[in-house]
């Protein structure tokens, strides 16, 4: 890309910078192009067309047939697993292998028997990781693909909460391996806080420093020179490392994926939307450390438990490292207005007995970020229930009338008080953006009362937790 002096035109120099790392525009020249460096098309694909959700155990028994990609797979809820065999070039040793999939639908890849990672088309997350360093001893794969019909959002005809569309057919699009650049991916990231910072702060002095630092990173990277890339690296790391003082506010962030128990979709869909959301997270765990999942819901821990013994297995190993986070102490996460009292303390009774047996703790935060009323006499019950905080996000929805905190006391008709959170990025699925960071800092209505707020990223109802 031609080189050139920023603000000239500043539009100019930003077009440039987003389309350094575009997924629509450019992408057979720009640094997203480098992503993916070999690939090559799965050639041994058969399928299972199953009579409904069954276990990895009965998919195993079923009578598979050659697939071919362009093939269309329905109707809507029913599943089709598939067998996808793969043989690596022995020319990739030493790279990071991956399969790719793309069936416009939620799918869960499964591993020797065990549900590894959830894929879902409309977030992007199309990848699975086969080896993230090949060896030359291990050059083939089998890994199954269990294919559910239905988007992230069900099936909705017209429209996302139209009626359901009974007939709808989803087309397999893509089932390729391919080696993956991890230095591209590291370059991707860091372009697009630059780029998200000098769109999202256009009159501060860090937008300004944002912008010259995505442009000289654009000068300096050649995306057909890998040698290239150590120094747009170093302009990156340079701005990066300029840190803001210590009193400004601080953002903790939490992964997260809130899961509605019953909404656009059956509850057996519910079931396979939690472990292809929770399969991603584990897998996320044993990557980063330090990254924390809060997870509530008891009731879906159940199925879990009795559906994915070895994903359940895999959970509570990380709730006994304090990285997979139960939360909520309640049976699911219920409306928070129309129940009686008797059936609001069962919630808790039930739900904090759960978590106590299963992981030896007692949730001390009632979490319902999804509901959009809050009966009076629920502080008097969480206090009854060892619970002393509470977080949710609903009110940000209202059209009139704007709640005024975000940080405060809730004080119930008996005087027990409780201390409430709404995290002021008014979104509980965020996805880590520049303009969701700075929103979230921004929209805080307790400054100097408070400098912190809590930051839930990752998505929901499907999509396949964080990433």
């Amino acid at each position: 890309m031609e080189k050139h002096v920023p603000f000239k035109h500043r539009r100019t120099t930003l077009e440039r910078a987003e389309k350094f790392i575009s997924t629509h525009h450019f992408t057979d020249i720009n640094l997203r192009s480098r992503l993916y460096p070999a690939r090559k098309a799965v050639t041994s694909l058969t399928h299972y067309a199953a009579p409904g959700r069954i276990s990895y155990e009965e998919a195993m028994k079923g009578k598979y047939t050659p697939a071919k990609i362009g093939q269309s797979f329905g109707p809507t809820w029913a599943t089709h697993w598939f067998k996808v065999e793969v043989e690596v070039p022995a020319d990739w040793v030493g790279q990071e292998v991956r399969l790719v999939w793309n069936s416009n639908t939620e799918a869960l890849v499964w591993v020797d028997g065990k549900p590894v990672q959830g894929l879902s088309s409309e977030k992007d997350r199309y990848d699975f990781v086969l080896s993230s360093k090949q060896e030359k001893g291990q050059l083939r794969y089998t890994v199954y693909v269990e294919m559910a019909c239905n988007g992230l959002f069900g099936a909705g005809q017209n429209s996302m909460i139209g009626p359901t569309d009974p007939d709808k057919h989803f087309t397999l699009q893509q089932v390729d391996i391919v080696t993956f650049d991890r230095d591209v991916y590291g370059l991707i990231l860091d372009m697009e806080i630059l780029y998200g910072m000098a769109k999202e702060l256009p009159d501060s002095d860090r937008g300004y420093q944002a912008l010259y630092a995505a442009n000289d990173f654009v000068n300096a990277c050649d995306v057909q020179d890998k040698k290239t890339y150590k120094r747009a690296k170093e302009i990156s790391e340079k701005f990066f490392s300029q840190r803001n003082g210590d009193t400004q506010h601080t953002i903790h962030a939490v992964g997260h994926s809130h899961i509605d128990t019953a909404w656009l979709w059956p509850y057996d869909e519910t079931k396979r939307k939690c472990a292809r959301s929770w399969s991603c997270t584990i897998g996320l765990m044993e990557q980063y450390p330090d990254f924390k999942f809060a997870c509530s819901q008891a009731q879906q821990y159940a199925w879990i438990k009795e559906l994915y013994p070895s994903l359940y297995k895999d959970i509570c190993k990380f709730v006994a490292k304090g990285q997979f986070i139960p939360v909520g102490g309640t049976w699911i996460e219920m409306d928070g207005y129309v129940p009686s009292g008797e059936a609001f303390v069962r919630q808790f009774l039930y739900g904090q007995r759960f978590f106590q047996k299963e992981f030896g703790i007692k949730c001390s935060e009632f979490w319902l970020p999804d509901t959009f009323g809050y009966a009076a006499q629920l502080p008097q019950i969480m206090r009854e229930s060892g619970i002393t905080r509470f977080v949710t996000q609903k009110m940000s929805w209202n059209l009139v009338n704007k709640f005024p905190h975000h940080s405060f006391w809730w004080q119930g008709l008996d005087d027990s008080r409780v201390l409430a959170h709404f995290p002021p990025g008014d979104n509980y699925c965020m996805e880590g953006t520049v303009k969701e960071v700075l929103y979230t800092a921004n929209n805080f209505r307790d400054k100097g009362r408070s400098s912190s707020s809590l930051f839930l990223f990752g998505y929901g109802d499907g999509g396949n937790g964080p990433e």
